[in-house]
């Protein structure tokens, strides 16, 4: 009997189960499989695993997790937000949202540096090959649909056409360009000819979709491989300051040209945004709360158009964290970005060729989708498939490259 106990309590707390688990029903979320009959119930004890955990690592897991100083500004975003949340906006609905950061922080973004190494890159590989083989037969059941004209409509949502079976272009899109990268990586560490044919294969298949989603945000991905390895590759200080700066100078004087044309190019996003920042104004240390949000951003400019405001939020989730929690909050959490990607470079830097080839792929999709979230809001306040890919890899970024065991 307590044997059993043993082994019910160490599936519970194996992590890897539950990240896999979890990024399985956040992709059920945007496809047709979201009303799959008990899609929501195991969603909801995904939710309750995923608490089970948090209080596993209250009582014991906090042993296994080394501190590291970029987790100082997540702490602190962490406790500044809970205030809001009980003494300014107090709402049951914002505290909900709350749990599911702790979620996001916790448990999928987990660091195990006291685990081996083989076993950390074999547990994140098996979660590449899930992801990929999911969207390989994603794509191509998206594909059929598309060229032979099927759709089905499922509620009041028709699937088909260049959205396949996601339930939008945009989402479509995002998935493809993150299994292009995920198939790069596959392609690099497989030793024999078969498989990499196989991923190659794979890759055409998702550049297909990709394009024929039109989904412009999907691009950046694709880029943060290209931009990343130039970064990387180059030794010279200046010209990795040079890297840094170009594309904060490019967008300041690209959206400056463009002006007139913002809301073609940005899809009416900028409208958004123009309205986030009139909340931001008025709640510039406390923002206002999530549940409160889309009511005031719509009442910030009355008679403003606001697409995909109640799906898609502030369609940039810098601007995002600023109107929910407040500046403080938002400088909190690109401090926590800023010291843990200068953390992965300064250990990419000391790797071999090989080595510093794979983790670059893998820092590459952290980097695409910090850069998709300037046209989405997906990376922390809901589990979406672009969030749960984004902790799951940062944590094993961080856990293998900073980890000594090699047995």
């Amino acid at each position: 009997m307590r044997e059993a106990i043993k082994n019910i309590y160490d599936f519970l707390d194996n992590k890897f189960y539950f990240k896999l688990l979890y990024l399985f029903v956040s992709l059920t979320f945007v496809t047709m499989l979201k009303d799959v009959p008990g899609i929501k119930i195991l969603s909801n004890i995904t939710l309750a695993w995923g608490m089970l955990l948090i209080l596993f690592m209250v009582i014991e897991g906090y042993k296994r997790r080394k501190i590291y100083k970029f987790d100082i500004p997540l702490a602190l975003f962490m406790i500044v937000t809970l205030i809001f949340n009980i003494f300014i906006y107090r709402s049951g609905d914002n505290i909900k949202v709350w749990i599911v950061n702790l979620i996001i922080f916790v448990v999928i973004f987990a660091v195990d540096v006291f685990k081996s190494k083989k076993k950390l890159i074999k547990e994140m590989n098996i979660i590449t090959y899930s992801y990929v083989i999911f969207m390989m037969v994603a794509s191509i059941i998206s594909l059929v649909m598309r060229y032979s004209g099927i759709n089905i409509e499922i509620g009041q949502v028709v699937f088909g056409n260049t959205k396949g079976v996601f339930e939008n272009e945009n989402a479509l899109s995002i998935a493809t360009s993150l299994a292009i990268v995920m198939c790069v990586y596959l392609n690099y560490i497989s030793r024999s000819h078969k498989p990499k044919m196989f991923w190659m294969g794979n890759i055409i298949l998702q550049a297909v979709t990709m394009i024929g989603s039109h989904g412009r945000s999907a691009y950046l991905v694709i880029i943060a491989v290209i931009y990343l390895s130039i970064f990387i590759y180059s030794k010279n200080k200046y010209i990795r300051a040079a890297l840094v700066l170009i594309p904060i100078l490019f967008c300041g004087v690209f959206f400056e040209m463009v002006k007139s044309h913002l809301e073609a190019f940005t899809t009416e996003r900028n409208i958004i945004w123009t309205s986030a920042s009139v909340v931001i104004e008025k709640n510039p240390l406390t923002g206002v709360g999530n549940s409160n949000l889309i009511e005031a951003v719509r009442n910030a400019r009355i008679g403003s158009y606001l697409p995909g405001i109640e799906l898609g939020g502030m369609h940039n989730i810098y601007v995002q964290i600023a109107a929910v929690n407040g500046v403080i909050s938002l400088l909190l959490f690109l401090m926590f970005i800023g010291m843990i990607l200068m953390f992965i470079i300064q250990h990419l830097d000391k790797l071999n060729r090989r080595e510093k080839n794979q983790m670059t792929i893998i820092t590459s999709i952290i980097a695409g989708i910090l850069a998709v979230n300037l046209f989405e809001s997906v990376l922390v306040y809901t589990i979406s498939f672009i969030s749960m890919i984004f902790w799951i890899y940062l944590g094993y970024l961080v856990s293998i490259l900073d980890n000594k065991n090699i047995d």
